[in-house]
């Protein structure tokens, strides 16, 4: 039976408020990787593509130039989209190795504070989904605060996500810190959704005053 992502996040939640203390096994890793994805599923992409081709080419049909730039502007975005979610973490014998985009480095483990699977991203109070998650790296920068890092599921396997999971060390007891770090999230969350909502409602005032 194939294993869903709501089981690993049911089964990891006590996971971001616990701190690491090792890992169990050197080189073990997780790579999001598009075209590996694309090439399971080329024929799916294949007819989806020509499918929104013919779309765009009936809507334009019209204006050639408008045609064009619509036809760039959806590939400058679709090649974005599958470079810049590319990542691969893997566990070293000296620190967590994190590559995504063009961008690579290494944190010690002394630095990383927790490794867990979340459902929510800055934008999930906007476009709310049930299939969404990410692997969240916690770690303190320089100046012991906490930040993290964020990487969608887009195109993880479940299982490769569990295992790598898995393989941190936490300890048992909550860490009050990360608790309450995770309650000033969810206050930052709803104040962007009062935000949003805020500032809606005032651009439909002017609209409508005018």
């Amino acid at each position: 039976m194939k294993l869903k992502w709501k089981e690993i996040y049911r089964n990891n939640k006590q996971r971001r408020y616990c701190e690491i203390v090792g890992i169990k096994k050197e080189n073990v890793e997780l790579e999001s990787n598009s075209f590996i994805v694309l090439k399971e599923r080329k024929y799916i992409v294949l007819a989806f593509s020509i499918i929104a081709l013919i779309l765009l080419i009936w809507t334009f049909r019209s204006s050639v130039k408008t045609l064009l730039m619509v036809l760039a502007f959806f590939a400058v975005v679709g090649a974005g989209f599958f470079i810049f979610n590319y990542f691969k973490l893997k566990c070293l014998h000296d620190g967590l190795y994190i590559k995504f985009g063009f961008q690579e480095g290494k944190f010690s483990y002394d630095r990383v504070k927790s490794v867990y699977l979340s459902k929510f991203n800055d934008y999930s109070f906007l476009i709310p989904t049930k299939r969404v998650y990410s692997i969240v790296i916690r770690y303190a920068d320089n100046n012991n605060r906490i930040k993290e890092l964020s990487f969608p599921n887009y195109f993880l396997s479940p299982e490769k996500t569990a295992e790598f999971l898995d393989n941190f060390e936490i300890k048992e007891d909550e860490n009050n810190r990360y608790v309450q770090y995770e309650r000033f999230k969810v206050l930052k969350k709803v104040g962007k959704f009062v935000f949003f909502v805020m500032f809606a409602i005032i651009v439909i005032g002017v609209s409508i005053v005018r």
